[in-house]
């Protein structure tokens, strides 16, 4: 039977090199969960009261990627993996998620390895959503606009905004000298420099049964969409978009790659 437990505001749930021992469901509180980059500590994201924390590392049988620490007073349930691995089968809809989440990686890691740029996580998520995978173009009356959100991010790509007129569309990092290209060539490429905020393949914004949505390619310090933190270190991948504008943040809180998503 999983346990309770209470933390404070500063506590540690885990650090980054920890074994992944457990799962935790938040039930109210909130984590921080934090990526060392160099000498600095980036935060990438939060986990909130109804979500859990620490699962894929379970899943993927590896150490933890990030440090997770409370930012309030708050309790959550700690379950063994096979605790976790019960609940999954008792819940369809997160067994859903975590399927789709590892069919996504796996594909990307296939398309790694056999160097196929048409298998795309695009198409992963298509075929788990059972949506055809024709559908590219955004509807004629609905336009995608993609502005800079931050001044840094407006000295790169320039005041103007990009209209983008085909999806999938992929944001990333140009490889710097030695590096090599991305499994999917984005077709925004934005100059960085280390400690790197962004991937060289780092979202994407695609279409998936009729709704327009970011996915996080696996990045390494994640994505924010609308203050909802995506990517390896959290329970999705993925975020809806809505009519009007939305805040795309590549890189953890704080990143200056703030992108202004405009649907209308």
């Amino acid at each position: 039977m999983a346990k309770s437990i209470q933390f404070k505001a500063g506590d540690f749930l885990f650090r980054r090199g920890d074994a992944s021992n457990c799962v935790f469901w938040i039930r109210h509180g909130e984590i921080e969960v934090l990526r060392e980059n160099g000498d600095n500590a980036i935060l990438i994201g939060h986990v909130r009261g109804g979500e859990w924390l620490g699962e894929m590392g379970v899943i993927e049988g590896r150490s933890r990627s990030a440090t997770a620490r409370a930012v309030s007073d708050g309790t959550a349930e700690v379950l063994t993996p096979q605790e976790f691995l019960d609940r999954v089968s008792r819940d369809a809809s997160l067994a859903r998620g975590l399927i789709q989440r590892l069919s996504i990686r796996l594909r990307t890691i296939e398309d790694k390895i056999a160097g196929d740029l048409l298998l795309s996580t695009r198409e992963a998520e298509l075929v788990e959503n059972g949506a055809p995978s024709s559908e590219a173009l955004p509807n004629d009356n609905e336009r995608i606009l993609l502005t800079a959100g931050s001044d840094s991010l407006r000295s790169r790509i320039g005041p103007s905004a990009i209209q983008v007129g085909q999806l999938p569309f992929v944001v990333g990092r140009l490889p710097i000298n030695g590096e090599a290209s991305p499994p999917r060539s984005p077709d925004l490429s934005i100059d960085d420099q280390p400690p790197f905020r962004l991937s060289r393949d780092h979202f994407m914004i695609s279409r998936s049964q009729g709704r327009l949505l970011v996915s996080d390619l696996g990045s390494t310090l994640g994505t924010v969409v609308n203050g909802q933190s995506i990517g390896h270190d959290f329970m999705r991948d993925t975020a809806l978009l809505n009519h009007g504008e939305n805040r795309v943040v590549a890189g953890g809180w704080g990143s200056a790659f703030e992108f202004i998503v405009s649907i209308g």
